[in-house]
């Protein structure tokens, strides 16, 4: 979980390979976004990050919505379900596997990852 503004003071690496990281490692990023979108911040790089690690993103402009936030994140790891299976893609070639969950109830929402990087043989 990483509470932040958003503003970017000198990264060292570029979104796409923070993204990476954190995909081959299977972390699941929930970021608590605290900026005042008067002010900058680049909520689109936080999104993505959570977005693509099967996480969220949630705006919190209050100590108490900061809270709210907390418990609800709180409240989903303690409800979740772990899902696996065989991919029809046997190749050890560490390359990205795209993945895609769906209920068949529409009322349910899915948080998971957009894929994974396949083993390197």
């Amino acid at each position: 979980m990483i509470v932040t503004d958003a503003q970017d003071e000198g990264s060292k690496v570029r979104l796409e390979e923070a993204v990476e990281a954190a995909q081959r490692t299977d972390m699941v990023i929930h970021i608590l976004l605290v900026a005042d979108p008067r002010f900058g911040g680049n909520s689109g790089v936080a999104h993505k990050l959570a977005e693509e690690t099967g996480g969220r993103m949630i705006s919190v402009r209050s100590e108490k919505k900061l809270m709210e936030a907390f418990d609800e994140i709180s409240e989903e790891l303690r409800s979740q379900y772990t899902l696996g299976y065989y991919p029809s893609n046997a190749a050890q070639d560490g390359k990205f596997r795209k993945l895609k969950v769906e209920t068949a109830d529409k009322d349910f929402k899915v948080l998971t990852r957009k894929g994974y990087y396949a083993p390197k043989g």
